[in-house]
């Protein structure tokens, strides 16, 4: 009994035993595993933070290049001065101008060669997370010039330190030393973030590519470019440039001038500013409607009334402050190579408000009688001797004598002419360098090379107002694309083949700019009515049905207009954004997949820094 008893209690001491072991190790093993977890814990956070430190230093760059290159300089008019009230009429410039800034920043990224002396190291310390520290070290290196860059326009107001950068005019480069470009390089961009929290560091190095490019559409100083030697006509259908957003001067006179010939004809026309063309373009039509019904003495009759009791000295006094309202430079320019027959519709339309501001032209001149159907316009109403016209433009328009002269006569037939006193007509042979359609043979020698993303099959890119289209930078497709909705940042498309729109495409804010190129195909359009916010080159032109119309805000340029096969409502007016003043369409990208990716071991950054 006495040996079974100390049997048994030898048997439960070895348990006992075996149980503290066993206790004691695993004690052991969860101290070492949470010791672990928190170690694993820290190194992640430590990665997770010199990833962001990459993803921080990237957008502070795309931030830079998202900003102008000079602020402030600009004139500012005084107080109440230059109005209509102005007794001179030109506004009056104050004392003082703000001070022009330049930001360094940007210009050491556009110049090639101060951009392969950059580089910057960014502290974030508590952007991400509080108590941490994040460096990050950016370096450029191998960097190339490619076709993309561009100079200031000559005509911007610059600092004295940009001058080197400025386009040279004609008759300067003879004896002047080459401007300086700006953008037009590609290299590599080299990151190497040192995160740092809780005693624990993490080190992550990663190059990737960076192209500086020069976004500036095809014809970026014209609303039209027809490039080819044909000949093309403009007939029936509606077909509207425009270089204006009216500026109020403009909209007030006619707003007056609608309210005028509104107690006369009680058309029942809009009584809001903003539709003061509608309500010409009504009158217009009505008057256009009494010559289609037969009614030819009604419509001269009316003009006659119109013209008698709508004569105004302030429309006249008007359009001084008018013009000085306006900013030439920035309009848009006319082209053709080959030859540009205009069918102009009843009243020219050179200048209708002539027709209502001027009583003598049923004294002394003859009427022109435009042709039924069409509604066709390459300026802006009362300014056609402010738009330029480069090519053979001609104008067709019919005749009739004045009501007052005697019986009214079949319409005749009138000579082409030149659609205003701009119209240079030799412009092409005066000028053989100017003939190519300017930005768009570096697209076709240079664009995929130096695109930001390149797609080898059909695609489609299709926005909301919620995740609108990223843009920035060159896009290039082999096959036909599809596009619609709104978008933002500044680029090009291009196609080597067809441009499908969808519905509506337009810009997110006003800095937005996009320019859409079909190299060797043509823009079709899916919608019956389509808005447009981007410059268009399409060497086939657009392409729709007689049904369908479409508004653009931006620019055309083409090969062939061919008219007969775009939709029949055509409006598009200049946007002068196209145009780069100074560095405007200059955009840095930077790609999204890496080039290299590594983790050094602690201090390895810093060994190679003093190797170096």
């Amino acid at each position: 009994m006495k040996r079974r008893r100390a049997s048994a209690l030898y048997i439960l001491l070895i348990v006992i035993t075996i149980l503290f072991i066993l206790g004691v190790s695993l004690v052991q093993m969860v101290g070492m595993g949470t010791g672990q977890v928190k170690k694993f814990g820290k190194n992640t956070l430590a990665h997770y933070l010199a990833e962001a430190g990459i993803h921080l230093a990237i957008q502070k760059m795309e931030k830079t290049f998202d900003s102008p290159l000079v602020k402030g300089g600009g004139p500012k008019p005084a107080p109440g001065s230059g109005g209509p009230g102005s007794p001179s009429g030109v506004p009056e410039l104050a004392a003082s101008r703000d001070p022009m800034e330049l930001n360094q920043e940007l210009l050491d990224l556009l110049d090639i060669d101060r951009a392969r002396e950059w580089a910057r190291t960014f502290d974030f310390g508590n952007a991400v997370v509080k108590g941490s520290k994040i460096r990050v070290t950016a370096e450029l290196f191998g960097i190339q010039k490619n076709e993309f860059s561009t100079y200031i326009d000559r005509v911007e107001v610059v600092p004295q330190s940009l001058e080197q950068y400025r386009e040279k005019a004609g008759d300067e480069e003879g004896g002047t030393a080459a401007p300086s470009p700006l953008g037009g390089w590609s290299g590599r961009l080299k990151l190497t973030s040192v995160a740092e929290c809780d005693g624990t560091r993490s080190v992550i190095e990663v190059i990737k590519g960076i192209k500086v490019v020069d976004c500036t559409p095809p014809a970026s100083d014209h609303t039209l470019f027809i490039h080819s030697s044909k000949t093309e006509y403009l007939k029936e259908g509606k077909f509207i440039l425009s270089n204006l957003t009216l500026p109020d001067v403009i909209q007030d006179l006619l707003f007056d001038l609608g309210n005028k010939i509104n107690e006369m004809l009680r058309l029942q026309l809009s009584d809001t500013k903003a539709q003061s063309l509608d309500n010409i373009s009504k009158i217009n039509d009505m008057l256009t409607n009494k010559l289609d019904e037969g009614k030819m003495s009604d419509a001269l009759k009316l003009v006659y009334e119109l013209a008698q009791h709508a004569n105004d000295e302030k429309i006249k006094d008007t359009v001084d402050n008018i013009i000085l309202s306006l900013n030439p430079r920035d309009w848009g320019r006319v082209r053709t190579n080959g030859v540009l027959h205009v069918y102009l519709p009843f009243f020219a339309a050179d200048d209708i408000i002539n027709y209502f501001a001027d009583t003598s032209i049923f004294g002394h001149q003859r009427p022109e009688i435009g042709y039924l159907y069409n509604d066709n316009r390459l300026h802006d109403p009362y300014l056609s001797v402010y738009t330029h016209f480069e090519g053979y433009v001609y104008k067709n328009y019919r005749r009739l004598n004045p009501l007052i002269l005697g019986p009214t006569k079949e319409p005749q037939v009138v000579p082409p002419q030149r659609y205003t006193i701009n119209t240079r007509m030799n412009y092409v042979k005066r000028y053989p360098e100017r003939e190519a359609v300017k930005n768009l043979k570096r697209l076709i020698d240079h664009g995929q090379k130096y695109a930001h993303v390149v797609y080898k099959e059909k695609k489609k890119l299709f926005g909301t107002p919620q995740q609108p289209l990223d843009l920035s930078g060159i896009t290039y497709a082999t096959e036909d694309l599809t596009i619609a909705g709104p978008y933002q940042g500044r680029g090009l498309i291009v196609t080597d083949k067809n441009i499908i729109i969808a519905g509506d495409l337009t810009q997110m804010n006003s800095h937005d700019m996009l320019g859409l190129v079909s190299l060797q195909g043509q823009i079709t359009l899916k919608q019956s009515h389509t808005k447009i916010q981007a410059g268009l080159y399409a060497f086939d032109c657009i392409v729709g049905s007689k049904s369908q119309s479409v508004d653009i805000v931006g620019n055309l340029a083409c090969e062939t207009l061919n008219r007969e096969k775009m939709p029949r409502y055509f409006t598009c007016r200049f946007d002068p954004d196209l145009k780069n003043h100074m560095t405007d369409n200059v955009v840095g990208t930077i790609s999204r997949r890496d080039i290299s990716y590594r983790e050094l071991p602690a201090g390895q950054e810093t060994r190679e820094a003093e190797e170096k």
